[in-house]
């Protein structure tokens, strides 16, 4: 027996009204600027044109690590774009390591939708989206008609349509070839999934007062899922969901150096509507005759919440000082079916401070964000977690610059439904500061010299969690780079030394970086470089009974260009360095190797080329010479 698609006794109705709706407003040329578009696209297209790219690449590689794994591997790809009159075909293929993947053109899936706008207004036509409030309509496709009116004190917006399509088990479709590729066109297709899920009803509107800087909206959306647009067999496992939102915001400002912005949502979400209210409730005929006169609004169950989210921001900007305060709280289970999840159960107070001195040579910067979870006292454990950076920024003549950046992480827990105990509490801080200046002059070639102090501590503040330890590294170094253009050359090294400290492992690390980039062939059409990297470190380690280690890392790679279309590709590394990583420390040592090889070449080709009015004119000449001289012919 096969089974109906979802909806399937209102679909031949709906598609006929959908059909009738979009060619009305074809006929009576809403939508004549994207019909034109189009045919002037299809019109100044090529009748015939094709382009991709094949390539190929091989490899060897071994790691210390892997020994057993297969050292050699091989790839070779393919892909194909054939283009009539501008519609596109394309096909891939791909192999790699006895892997082969292929794809082609399939069943195309038109998202039919339409923009016109007249005057203020603008509507919507099939396939389309709208942004109300963050907090009950955001941006999510819909199918079905809407319109915008934006005037200079009032603006307006309504929609209604579906926000999401039935969908089917795989290998449940009983439609003819003819009714998918005409589901297709209208942009009805039923897709398939491993869950089928309901068609998703949705009605929304919005209606605000005011200009860009000092406004008032309130917006309203009602999303259900029907019932009915599933079969039976699925609607005993599949929950369909009922939700509406109400939203206002608003916008208040002084002239240029003080705004305050804010947005609220309410929303009443049935999780699921087979569900029934209380016994207790039903027994009062009162009660029972309004949720049935309401049941149209919102299908009140013993699932259904009402939940609050919502954000505030003030913003002071004075000459070069700008400052702003943000607060943000979302409720627990906060839904809303127009909109993208949310990170539910938190609220968050954040501040950024920026001012520019002397003409904007100097920036600061200061950013504080703090989050705490647990709004409902109903989790295990209350987190916490505060961020702060501090940057300063100054460009001190044209040649120098000297860059200041902190940041701090500070993660707290708290007792919630459970009592935290004292030797498990989540108690730490991360402190991280980098000092970078940096010196850029040109006397016949151009050269940068580069110092940085870096500087990170990981504490622990609960001394009573044996498990934790405290990890400090101290970086100090410096770099310096010199081009010469004249022979196509670059050359930069730099060494770096640091201090490495905590409960495990205590060393000091030498590091020594080197690189060279030659130009080998540099023109118009071709480009041929070759560089190469290196790096070699010396670990002195302080823990009793530590060898010191030596780390090397070699790699020399080329590229290769010839007019866009060739590209060559040659990489060769060498590396012996340590890759175990322990409370930030690496104390391991592997040896890697790898070679690799791939060439690609792009093409695009015009088969037959779209003529240009001087062309046909020619063409047209010819063939009346061709048929003049076949008449003389045959009068001879």
């Amino acid at each position: 027996m096969k089974h109906k698609l979802p909806g399937y006794e209102t679909r031949s109705t709906y598609k006929k009204g959908m059909a009738f709706v979009l060619a009305l407003f074809l006929l009576i040329g809403t939508a004549q600027g994207q019909i034109r578009d189009r045919i002037n696209q299809i019109k100044t297209a090529d009748p015939f044109a094709i382009s991709g790219m094949v390539g190929a690449g091989a490899g060897v590689s071994y790691n210390s690590n892997h020994p057993g794994s297969t050292p050699f591997s091989a790839n070779i790809y393919a892909t194909i774009n054939m283009s009539f009159y501008s519609f596109q075909l394309p096909f891939s293929f791909y192999f790699a390591n006895n892997t082969t993947s292929f794809s082609y053109p399939q069943m195309p899936t038109f998202h039919l939708g339409f923009m016109p706008t007249w005057r203020n207004w603008k509507f919507h036509i099939g396939h389309s989206s709208m942004h109300f409030s963050n907090y009950t309509y955001s941006g999510l496709t819909f199918l079905g008609l809407g319109a915008e009116y934006q005037g200079k004190k009032f603006r307006m917006g309504v929609f209604g349509g579906h926000l999401q399509q039935a969908t089917r088990i795989k290998g449940y479709d009983d439609r003819s070839a003819f009714q998918q590729l005409a589901d297709s066109l209208l942009g009805l297709n039923v897709p398939e999934a491993e869950l089928p899920q309901y068609r998703r009803d949705a009605v929304g509107f919005r209606v605000g007062a005011g200009n860009e800087r000092n406004f008032i909206d309130f917006s309203f959306l009602k999303a259900k899922d029907a019932i009915k647009s599933l079969p039976q067999e699925w609607q005993d496992s599949i929950a369909p969901h009922d939700n509406i939102t109400f939203g206002l915001s608003g916008r208040f400002a002084i002239r240029k150096w003080f705004a305050f912005t804010a947005n609220l949502g309410a929303s009443l979400y049935t999780m699921d509507t087979r569900d029934t209210l209380a016994k207790v409730l039903r027994q009062d005929e009162k009660v029972e005759k309004l949720l049935h006169n309401t049941e149209w609004l919102i299908a009140f169950r013993n699932n259904t919440m009402l939940r609050f989210a919502g954000d505030a921001a003030m913003n002071f900007t004075v000459r070069n000082f700008n400052a702003s305060l943000t607060y943000r709280f979302i409720q627990p289970d906060y839904v809303s079916l127009g909109a993208a999840n949310f990170n539910q159960n938190s609220h968050s107070l954040g501040a950024v401070i920026n001012t520019s001195l002397f003409k904007g040579r100097s920036n600061i910067s200061a950013i504080g964000y703090i989050q705490r979870d647990n709004l409902n006292k109903k989790q295990m454990y209350t987190n916490q977690v505060a961020t702060y950076s501090l940057n300063w920024n100054n460009n001190i003549g044209n040649h120098f610059n000297l860059g200041i950046n902190y940041n701090g992480i500070k993660q707290d827990q708290y007792d919630g439904t459970c009592k935290v105990v004292d030797s498990l509490r989540i108690n730490q801080i991360v402190h991280t500061l980098t000092v970078s200046p940096c010196v850029n002059f040109e006397k016949k070639y151009a050269h940068s010299i580069t110092l940085n102090f870096n500087f990170v501590q990981n504490s622990n503040l609960n001394k009573l969690y044996t498990g934790g330890a405290d990890v400090m590294t101290l970086t100090a170094g410096i770099g310096y780079g010199i081009d010469f253009d004249a022979i196509r050359l670059g050359f930069d090294c730099g060494y770096d030394f640091s201090i490495s400290s905590s409960q495990y492992a205590k060393y000091d690390a030498h590091t020594l970086n080197l690189g060279l980039r030659y130009k080998i062939l540099k023109k118009e059409k071709t480009n041929w470089t070759l560089s190469y990297n290196g790096s070699f470190g010396y670990n002195v380690q302080k823990n009793e009974g530590a060898t010191n280690n030596f780390s090397i890392s070699n790699s020399i790679g080329s590229n290769f260009s010839y007019k866009n279309a060739h590209t060559a590709s040659l990489y060769l590394s060498l590396s012996n360095f340590n890759d175990r990583e322990i409370i930030g420390q690496r104390i391991q040592s592997t040896l890697d190797c790898r070679f690799t090889l791939a060439y690609s070449y792009a093409f695009a080709a015009r088969i037959i080329k779209k003529m240009t009015k001087q062309e046909r004119e020619e063409h047209r000449l010819a063939r009346q010479a061709q048929k003049l001289q076949k008449q003389q012919m045959s009068t001879k």
